[in-house]
Formats: C-alpha cells, sequence, structure tokens
C-alpha cells in the first residue's frame, strides 16, 4: 500500500475530535494539546492600532517581522503534529497531501480560505491567495501598506520551514482595496527585497509577479 493511501485513511481535522474543550478549566486544545484560544475582532483591532501608535511609519516592517518570527514556530508545531499523527515524516507527504492539511488548518482557526497556486513553482515562486484575511477585515480606515503584513510574514516564516532555506512574502493584492482575495508572492529573500525595492505602490498582482519572475536567484 502506498504512502498516499494510508494517509487518506486518517483525518487530523475530523471536527469533533480536532479542538476539546473542558469547560471546567476553561482551557480548548487542539487533538495535538497546543491550547486554542479565539480572539474577538475588536481586540485584534485594538492591537493594530497600539501597533500603529507605538511603531508609527514602521508598522507594517513590525508587523510582518512578527509575523514571519511566529510563522517559522508555527511551521515547525505543524511539522511535529502533522509526522506523529500519521507517523510519517511531514517531508514524505505527497504534494497534494501536504496542501490539503495547510488549507484544512488555515479553515479550522478562522484565518480565510487558503489556495495555494504551484504554477511558477520551477521558477521559484509560489502564488498564496486568501479569501477572508483577518486583518483586511478588522482594519477600518484605509492604509498606505497592505492590510495583511502579518499574514504574509506568518506564510514566510512557514514556508521557510516548510521548504528549508529562506523564504519572504510580498502582498501583492489586498481585500481591503475591493479584491475578491488577498495575495502574496512568496520567493527566495533575495529576490523579494529586490521586488520590495521597486516602486510596488498601487501596481496590480499581475504587475508584480511578471517582475518577480524576472529578476535572477
Amino acid at each position: 500500500m502506498s504512502v498516499s493511501t494510508e494517509l487518506e485513511f486518517k483525518n487530523y481535522y475530523i471536527e469533533k475530535l480536532y479542538v476539546t474543550a473542558n469547560v471546567e478549566t476553561g482551557v480548548m486544545v487542539n487533538r495535538s494539546g497546543r491550547r486554542m484560544i479565539a480572539l474577538t475582532n475588536d481586540f485584534l483591532l485594538g492591537l493594530h492600532r497600539a501597533l500603529e501608535k507605538e511603531c508609527g511609519d514602521r508598522v507594517g516592517h513590525v508587523l510582518h517581522h512578527c509575523g514571519r518570527k511566529w510563522g517559522r514556530n508555527f511551521g515547525t508545531c505543524l511539522d511535529n503534529a502533522w509526522s506523529e499523527f500519521y507517523q510519517c515524516p511531514m517531508q514524505d507527504f505527497p504534494l497534494s497531501f501536504f496542501q490539503s492539511l495547510l488549507i484544512q488548518e488555515f479553515g479550522h482557526n478562522g484565518w480565510g480560505n487558503l489556495t495555494i497556486d504551484y504554477t511558477h513553482f520551477e521558477k521559484g515562486v509560489i502564488v498564496l491567495g486568501l479569501e477572508g484575511a483577518i486583518m483586511a477585515e478588522i482594519t477600518q480606515q484605509e492604509l498606505d501598506y497592505p492590510a495583511d503584513t502579518l499574514t504574509g510574514g506568518i506564510f514566510a516564516g512557514m514556508f521557510t520551514h516548510f521548504i528549508g532555506k529562506e523564504i519572504d512574502s510580498l502582498q501583492s493584492q489586498c481585500n481591503k482595496q475591493g479584491n475578491g482575495e488577498s495575495r502574496f508572492l512568496l520567493s527566495d529573500t533575495k529576490r523579494i527585497q529586490e521586488l520590495r525595492s521597486w516602486n510596488t505602490q498601487r501596481k496590480p498582482h499581475q504587475e508584480l509577479l511578471d517582475h518577480l519572475l524576472s529578476i535572477q536567484s
């Protein structure tokens, strides 16, 4: 029996087993034992406003950096949890199975509907789409930086762990600006830094993607 077939017999994200709440202790954990908490939009909005006041023009950079650091640790947690549950190293998962798990992780945590596009993977680029991105929905005022900077950093950190090399991301489309979904371009840090140094403001997703693909790694 193939590894792919064996993995399909088990589902880490079965609804009744993924999250367990103990009313007596007031603690909710997922099936790997990690404590889960629910954050309201008001809490996230207040956090965002506090960071804006504290960091000023650098708030976008700070959010991206925090997200990237946390995302790397979170990627490690997912790797350990999935590998233990399926009794198979995550690096041996079929790509479609890994993608399914990651999409379910985002959906079950309320982070949005994730899509992963590997069309340009051989050229060193991954395109992520996210409907219902958290920060885009709670941010009330217009911003001069992408609303989902924190999420972009999380993606960069997670895929740095998953791929095993330093990955960074740039948000190329924002749900806050009236688009159907937020989009993120992932590639190695040198290429993303070069793309970021370009005047990316107000440029459409496809133009940013084309420019990234033209940058040599």
